[in-house]
């Protein structure tokens, strides 16, 4: 397939594409970002979006590999390229892509987009966004953690700006770069103000969580916090799909399991929940807590490092702790307050303003 030199955006090949072999014969503007990615949805996904809609001044395209249990239907109106096949597949079309199209910038995000810097990438800037290094994973043997952390450590040296997405993040980036060929500078996660606010019912108290039922999110913590409740005017409900047998252990622990649901759903559940709790066993910096703080509901977030200076109230590194720390919300009326205005405070300051302005500095043409 070859994409013409003037490359219309406004034709769906352009906007949408299945990438086997592109060849770009002449380019008088190359795009100024393109953003890549081998785990294309959830998080990743819903950051993008945002950064390409908080960075309007420049011109995106994207260049993915798509999951597409995770996809959260996000009609970016740009021009995107899907490749499809094995990792080492996508690397290999990548890197040819990026030498060919000659962007700008290329945003390299997740760990397996990552793996990208090891290739000529021609002469675009390169920009890396981890979305939680690999490396911080909790559910691989020490051996492979420590391979992904020598790759990292390898990979890190080379001329890059990292821009992390949450205190922990930077830091962690901060101790891996070499100073005189990278930088590392702070991106925080955003989500659009939300109008969807209904009112929370007064019969009930509703909990909810969103996300793949997987190791990261840790469905067995959610369950244990459930068991120790034992609180039966407590309703809980997981927003989302993943493992069979976790699935049905939920469910029969009384946990409303709802399956993929379209986006609007998503932010339809969590807007009618009385609480948001999330109980991942790692993190980068979570849309969906932002999303939850963003549309009224508060926020409480198991203690884990990775989340660390993100500012949610904690509720404990244990199920006891957190089951505890859910029914006090629910039963003390300082502590609901308290819990109710940080997360409020979790939204204000990761406005989208804070967001533009740390994409301009990125994106910025005099760089």
């Amino acid at each position: 397939m070859t994409i013409p030199a003037n490359r219309p955006h406004d034709c769906k090949t352009a906007r949408e594409s299945k990438l086997m072999a592109v060849t770009y014969t002449s380019i008088e503007e190359p795009v100024d970002v393109l953003h890549v990615s081998e785990a294309y949805g959830g998080g990743v996904q819903t950051a993008v979006a945002q950064y390409i809609g908080n960075s309007r001044r420049y011109s995106h395209e994207l260049l993915v590999r798509v999951r597409s249990a995770h996809d959260v239907s996000r009609d970016l109106d740009v021009p995107t390229h899907r490749i499809e096949g094995s990792v080492p597949q996508f690397l290999m079309k990548a890197a040819r892509y990026i030498r060919e199209s000659r962007p700008r910038l290329v945003h390299l995000h997740s760990s397996f987009a990552g793996l990208l810097r090891a290739f000529d990438l021609g002469n675009a800037k390169v920009i890396y966004t981890p979305h939680s290094y690999a490396f911080l994973r909790k559910d691989t043997n020490v051996p492979v953690l420590y391979a992904y952390y020598g790759i990292e450590r390898v990979l890190s040296k080379k001329s890059q700006v990292i821009a992390g997405i949450s205190p922990h993040e930077v830091a962690t980036a901060g101790r891996l770069v070499n100073h005189k060929r990278s930088q590392v500078t702070y991106l925080p996660n955003v989500v659009a103000r939300q109008n969807v606010n209904p009112p929370k019912r007064t019969d009930r108290r509703h909990v909810v969580t969103v996300g793949r039922i997987s190791a990261q999110k840790d469905p067995g913590f959610f369950l244990d916090t459930v068991h120790a409740s034992s609180d039966p005017s407590i309703t809980w409900t997981w927003v989302g799909d993943g493992d069979k047998s976790m699935k049905q252990k939920l469910r029969a622990a009384g946990v409303d399991v709802t399956g993929w649901v379209p986006n609007d759903l998503v932010l339809k559940y969590i807007a009618q929940a009385d609480l948001y709790f999330h109980p991942a066993r790692w993190e980068g910096a979570p849309i969906t807590t932002l999303e939850a703080a963003s549309l009224g509901t508060p926020v409480l977030v198991r203690e884990v490092e990775t989340m660390t200076g993100l500012g949610y109230p904690g509720a404990g590194t244990a199920p006891s702790e957190a089951a505890l720390a859910v029914k006090r919300f629910f039963h003390d009326p300082e502590y609901n307050a308290w819990v109710t205005d940080e997360s409020h405070h979790c939204a204000l300051i990761r406005s989208p303003e804070v967001q533009r302005s740390a994409l301009d500095r990125l994106y910025s043409r005099e760089n």
